[in-house]
């Protein structure tokens, strides 16, 4: 897609889907937003394609178009990369299929686990039909409820079903309720916060999850409150407890702009914790409070996935041709999957976990199964002569020794930067 092209592409997702779509799910995530502006970034990020195309579609009422200033703007391009490919699945659908496509498309947008499932389906069509293989979008068909048919693999065809995996997959604190429990906590906290000159860090360990109830949350943001006043942790009603400790905020100041991994590192070091959820406040007088929130029960992140994934082997193929389950792991980036590449692809060290189990599980798996592919969270990414790229790291764990392997997977299947 050129620059020139952009109004055209909007304009014509907006004329076959309906912009009051994407006008909706902005308006429902802000009204959210208003109740709790701890929500903001969290939301806008899991609604972000919405987001970018409301942003046009404002441009488009006040200036009729979309302004060319505009079409250059990275910030838009994940929406732009979203809109060609839904019009391009359009553009190969019969009659029947374009209209199931575009009611999929429009209900996609009440449920930020429905676009990212969606963005997961369009994500693989495209890495296909960049490698010039013929797709067909499997929901029309009645065998099976695997995701697409690559039509033009193997003696009969490639099955491909696609699996969205969230953050919060496996995690006994999920980021929402954190973000609303912190909502709650900070109403009372704030006063207090504001004068902090020096580092503290607040680890609440409760004994499965926050409570679901608003009244319990509320009773125990305010035993946490108290906790925090005194300056001293204990064990409150319940079996929850609160564990308080001073810190040196310059190493958190130091890595807050930094990468991802290294603000988490210096958040774990400050706080004794490990991947948590976690708040970080800056106070006004140059000191910080860290809030951490965690299980007193293990995070069972890989447990869970792999648990998905031995479910879909064993119900959603026909088990007549080579099935491939493509996986996106929400929670990393491109660079941290690339990072477990590079380990795994060093003889010297041990294999990551990742690589362990999902060697465990293609070893059990059915024969149908020929493979996993993970990918990272989305990004953009600049190419050559001034093109940018979407997308994001990718590896492939391939089973050639299944009787439904077949030597034109390699092709699609194999890239640079990937592994089997």
């Amino acid at each position: 897609m050129t620059t020139t092209e952009v109004p055209w592409v909007y304009r014509r997702l907006a004329t076959a889907i309906g912009a009051e779509h994407w006008q909706g799910a902005v308006a429902q995530q802000e009204e959210a937003i208003r109740a709790n502006h701890f929500l903001g970034d969290y939301l806008r990020s899991e609604y972000a394609i919405a987001y970018q195309l409301d942003r046009l579609r404002i441009l488009v009422a006040r200036f009729g178009t979309v302004p060319h200033k505009v079409c250059s703007d990275p910030s838009i391009f994940p929406a732009l990369a979203f809109a060609a490919q839904v019009l391009s699945v359009l553009d190969i659908c019969s009659v029947k299929q374009k209209k199931a496509f575009v009611r999929r498309v429009r209900d996609a947008f009440s449920c930020a686990e429905k676009i990212h499932g969606l963005l997961l389906e369009v994500q693989a069509a495209t890495h296909f039909a960049r490698h010039s293989q013929s797709l067909t979008w499997h929901r029309a068909k009645n065998e099976g409820t695997f995701d697409l048919l690559i039509d033009d693999l193997g003696p009969n065809g490639l099955e491909v079903e696609c699996k969205s995996i969230s953050e919060n997959k496996g995690r006994r604190i999920h980021r929402r309720a954190a973000l609303e429990f912190w909502d709650e906590l900070w109403k009372d906290l704030a006063n207090v916060a504001l004068n902090l000159r020096s580092g503290l860090a607040v680890v609440l360990t409760v004994p499965h999850r926050l409570p679901e109830d608003a009244g319990e949350r509320r009773a125990l943001g305010r035993e946490v409150v108290i906790r925090i006043l005194a300056g001293s942790g204990a064990t409150l009603d319940g079996g929850a407890e609160v564990r308080i400790d001073p810190f040196d905020p310059a190493r958190i100041d130091a890595a807050k702009d930094k990468s991802r991994n290294e603000l988490r590192t210096a958040i774990d070091g400050a706080t004794g914790t490990a991947n948590r959820e976690a708040v970080v406040y800056g106070t006004p007088a140059g000191g910080m409070l860290a809030f951490v929130m965690q299980s007193a029960l293990d995070d069972k992140v890989l447990d869970e996935v792999f648990a998905t994934l031995d479910d879909s082997a064993a119900r959603q193929f026909t088990r007549k041709r080579g099935a491939l389950l493509w996986v996106a792991l929400r929670g990393i980036d491109a660079d941290q999957l690339l990072s477990l590449h590079e380990q795994d692809s060093r003889l010297e060290d041990p294999p990551t976990p990742l690589r362990r189990e999902v060697s465990n599980f293609l070893h059990r798996a059915p024969d149908h199964i020929v493979g996993v592919v993970f990918s990272s969270r989305s990004g953009i990414f600049p190419a050559v002569d001034g093109c940018t790229d979407s997308g994001g790291a990718t590896n492939f764990f391939l089973k050639e020794e299944s009787p439904y392997w077949h030597a034109s997977f390699h092709s699609p299947l194999r890239a640079i930067g990937t592994m089997d």
